[in-house]
């Protein structure tokens, strides 16, 4: 067994999402574990330490047996636990769409696709002092040529579109975009009668187009603000379009004719 042959020879530590299970510190205390240590510690995720991101240095093999797949995930390093724990706190946030955001990297159902999706090199310096990562039964291996750096400040890791492309929903995406339509703006929403089902509509009909980022964002919004018998004009500001965004969304919802009416 692989976690086993990791765990001989002193290299196992286990990171997991305290939040989705809750037990499993508990549980790796009970089984002979020491020295777990809460990733969000001495950051600015302080406040959340204990139901967020845990690492579990050298887990026995009870532990193991009991856990062969896990609410995170197992890795294989030769490093000191605090070189691990500076490692993976320092990923603790991310850069996206150039925000510092959470990076839910303990989450396996978020970081999975993403680990699938990244290029060999963002693997290698995601995986940093780690060798090799066993995550729902599939090993994740760094490069043998790979020379990690710590970096030296925080965040460093920038996740990319083409990561976060197996976790895409189109509903979800709709909610969001909801839910910023009512922030930027108000009175459109206000005055639309019914702008969940157009938002989702409009923006399935944009990504069948090739449609993305503020392009996409401006032809939603403009079908709203049409349906609702404002000016096209009227979104530009609300959604800071620059004026080659802005002619991009008149020529889209220009092919569109069957967006302008009220749905």
């Amino acid at each position: 067994m692989v976690l086993q042959q990791w765990r001989e020879e002193g290299s196992l530590y286990a990171v997991i999402d305290a939040a989705a299970d809750p037990s499993l510190v508990a549980h790796f205390y009970e089984l002979g574990g020491n020295d777990a240590y809460p990733l969000f510690a001495g950051t600015d995720f302080s406040a959340q330490a204990e139901h967020g991101p845990w690492l579990l240095p050298t887990p026995s093999q009870a532990f193991v047996e009991a856990h062969p797949t896990l609410s995170g995930f197992y890795c294989r390093s030769r490093a000191s636990k605090e070189i691990m724990q500076r490692h993976w706190q320092s990923l603790n946030s991310a850069i996206h769409d150039g925000e510092a955001v959470w990076f839910r990297y303990a989450d396996h159902r978020i970081f999975l696709p993403m680990l699938t999706a990244m290029t060999q090199g963002e693997r290698d310096a995601l995986l940093g002092p780690c060798e090799q990562l066993m995550i729902e039964g599939r090993c994740i291996t760094k490069s043998q040529d790979f020379i990690w750096v710590p970096a030296s400040e925080t965040p460093w890791f920038h996740i990319r579109e083409h990561q976060l492309a197996g976790l895409y929903d189109e509903s979800r995406h709709a909610d969001i975009l909801r839910r910023h339509f009512w922030q930027r703006m108000e009175k459109v929403m206000r005055a639309h009668p019914n702008p969940k089902p157009v938002i989702l509509y409009t923006l399935q009909q944009a990504n069948r187009d090739g449609l993305v980022e503020d392009v996409r964002e401006g032809v939603i919004a403009g079908a709203l603000a049409l349906q609702a018998d404002f000016t096209l004009d009227s979104i530009r500001a609300p959604l800071m379009l620059t004026d080659d965004e802005f002619m991009q969304v008149a020529h889209w919802l220009g092919k569109h004719t069957d967006l302008i009416g009220t749905h």
